[in-house]
């Protein structure tokens, strides 16, 4: 790992959630999520430590992320259906299905303000909706009714501008932005970009 294109603390920042999320949808308990992200963590300061060379970050740490869980089903001897992922390499493209909880906090900034400021003080902040209705000078029903009128907005921008993936089990698995969609588009390429730089 080039010492000069990385800063150990950026990268786990930037990919500690989406790998917790990405590994709680495997195990289904808070507690193994963490502890095996916190595992591919060690991983990753090790390998920045003995200086390894990483090509691609992102699909190192997706890789590692699978191979953890994995190692912690074959441990504990659970079945464990790795839906054909084993044999797979890990593609720009698979690592953005993770990246989609990034595109939440941009497009409720498309928003209008009326709706976007208290769904990002109860959505992202979570912060009870009595202390949005003080902090915004709302009343409470009013700003039960701002949010819930601004999670249908955020609804409508996700089904106009998304192709959205689900998997056979019904669960969301992703989007695919749609070409006709410019906002959410440079949204896409501003995010791309980001991860490029790491």
């Amino acid at each position: 790992m080039k010492e000069e294109c990385c800063n150990i603390h950026e990268i786990i920042q930037d990919f500690y959630t989406y790998l917790y999320n990405y590994t709680l949808q495997r195990v289904n308990n808070t507690a193994i999520a963490e502890d095996i992200v916190q595992d591919v963590m060690i991983q990753l300061i090790d390998a920045h430590q003995k200086s390894k060379a990483i090509g691609n970050i992102k699909a190192w740490l997706f890789q590692v992320t699978r191979n953890t869980i994995y190692d912690y089903y074959k441990k504990n001897n659970l079945a464990y259906q790795l839906e054909k992922e084993e044999n797979i390499q890990v593609s720009s493209s698979a690592f953005s299905d993770i990246l989609t909880a990034d595109y939440v906090i941009p497009m409720i900034k498309l928003l209008p303000d009326d709706y976007a400021v208290p769904l990002m003080l109860s959505d992202i902040d979570e912060l009870p909706q009595k202390q949005i209705a003080q902090q915004l000078n709302l009343t409470l029903s009013a700003t039960k009714m701002r949010i819930q009128r601004a999670r249908k907005k955020l609804k409508d921008l996700f089904l106009e501008c998304c192709h959205l993936e689900y998997d056979k089990q019904g669960n969301f698995i992703g989007c695919t932005i749609k070409n006709s969609c410019s906002s959410l588009q440079q949204i896409k390429k501003d995010l791309e970009c980001k991860i490029e730089e790491i």
